[in-house]
């Protein structure tokens, strides 16, 4: 069922319990586990952040933790495929080509991502 904000934009929610374990399941490509873990781990800010060495455990393969380059490789094909945005990183990842836009005087949402992207 759609959710509509105005007219033209219908929006549609996902179960973010069930992107965490598609996340997890190696039998995707590492580009797609990346942007199921941005929208099984996002805020409502499209944020999802990761402590150091998470993201490479939520991908790893046959139970080993992904090596900090394959974790980052893994970022830069999502991005490529526009699956998550270019300011996206293992420490945060951003929902959206386009990121948020941070409201004059709010507090930044993101530690990874303080300034207005």
């Amino acid at each position: 069922m759609a959710i509509h904000f105005g007219q033209g934009k219908p929006w549609g929610a996902v179960s973010q319990h069930e992107y965490r374990r598609m996340a997890r399941d190696e039998r995707f490509a590492l580009a797609h586990r990346v942007h199921f873990a941005a929208l099984g781990w996002a805020d409502r800010h499209g944020h999802a952040p990761f402590g150091p060495n998470v993201l490479a455990a939520i991908l790893s393969k046959n139970g080993t933790r992904l090596s900090k380059q394959s974790t980052t490789g893994a970022v830069a094909s999502a991005k490529r495929l526009d699956l998550v945005s270019p300011h996206s990183s293992a420490a945060c990842l951003v929902l959206g080509r386009h990121a948020f836009q941070k409201e004059k005087g709010a507090p930044s949402p993101c530690r990874t991502h303080p300034e207005r992207l």
